[in-house]
């Protein structure tokens, strides 16, 4: 049982970006959910990985030159976030791409418009649009309309491709946003790469944050995100525990989903924090406890020790080599 919080819809109407994006990276080929484009095919490829709910942002973000890389636009319909959530509610979490720049849409009426449609987040690249760090004071009104609205943010976090230079990534802004909005729910997707050491430094002060590495994982600073989260680290006068702060993501498709689960679950994780990193966590910064189809789908009312969200295709990958 995994809620990935970091799991992009593979319909033809809502991945054009990633399409593009895995035929340079060569792993086009090997998501059978591109073949046809539906979400019938997207939720048993997720499902035959082990992920219960996919959690999707869509992407409404111009494109932007890091050196001789070039990101292109993202341009997804939040409707069909909302359109999919409400198909497959429990299975599917939609999240609205809002452009912070004002590009593709006035943010503020699209936050509520996506908040009208039942959308639970709202997903930002302001290193792309307008270009600027997480405290920029032009991003506060969208701040303070998630905390009106009751909205976790998403915000791309990540360094190397995050904004115009590394700096963008540096947990200090983003910690300026959870003093000046301490009850904005703030996932920090990719988990400020390469800030690893500082970042979950900020999350054990900081009540209202959570991180996801997601691909950022495979790198450099992996040893500090295993070390903190099976010791439950605690930065000094720190109040909360970072295994309390990591969710899972696996920045599916941009890499085969099996082939990222054998990787995270080849890593020493202790058995006792793996229920919180794989869905509790998750399941508290979307303010789903009370959700009766999520209590039921997660088992919420047993103990950890009687719920195991290992996938079945891991087990029994072991059970062969045993």
């Amino acid at each position: 049982m995994i809620i990935d919080v970091r799991c992009r819809l593979t319909t033809k109407e809502g991945s054009d970006y990633f399409r593009t994006q895995t035929q340079k990276s060569g792993a086009f080929g090997r998501i059978s959910a591109f073949k046809d484009g539906t979400e019938e095919t997207f939720f048993k490829e997720i499902n035959d990985a082990g992920v219960t709910t996919a959690v999707s942002a869509s992407g409404n973000s111009p494109g932007m030159k890091l050196g001789d890389k070039v990101l292109p636009d993202r341009t997804t319909s939040n409707d069909l976030m909302a359109e999919v959530q409400k198909r497959h509610w429990g299975s599917f979490i939609g999240v609205a791409g809002i452009d912070a720049g004002g590009v593709y849409h006035e943010p503020i009426d699209e936050i509520r418009r996506s908040a009208k449609m039942g959308l639970r987040a709202v997903f930002i690249e302001p290193g792309r649009s307008p270009g600027c760090d997480l405290d920029d004071k032009r991003l506060y009104p969208i701040y303070e309309e998630c905390v009106k609205l009751d909205l976790a943010i998403i915000p791309q976090t990540s360094g190397p491709l995050g904004g115009k230079n590394i700096d963008y990534a540096n947990p200090m802004h983003i910690e300026r946003v959870t003093e000046d909005f301490p009850t904005l729910r703030i996932i920090c997707g990719h988990g400020h790469y390469p800030y690893v050491r500082e970042i979950i430094t900020v999350a054990t002060r900081r009540d209202n944050i959570y991180l996801s590495p997601d691909v950022y994982l495979r790198m450099l600073g992996r040893e500090d995100w295993i070390e903190a989260i099976n010791g439950n680290y605690r930065a000094y006068f720190g109040n909360y525990g970072i295994a309390d702060r990591f969710v899972f993501g696996s920045a599916y498709p941009l890499f085969d989903l099996k082939d990222y689960m054998r990787f995270f679950f080849s890593l020493p994780w202790k058995r006792e924090v793996l229920n919180r990193i794989l869905y509790k966590n998750a399941i508290r910064a979307f303010k789903l406890e009370a959700d009766p189809v999520f209590r039921k789908m997660y088992k919420l009312d047993l103990p950890d020790e009687e719920v195991d969200p290992t996938p079945a295709f891991i087990k029994a990958e072991l059970a062969e080599k045993r």
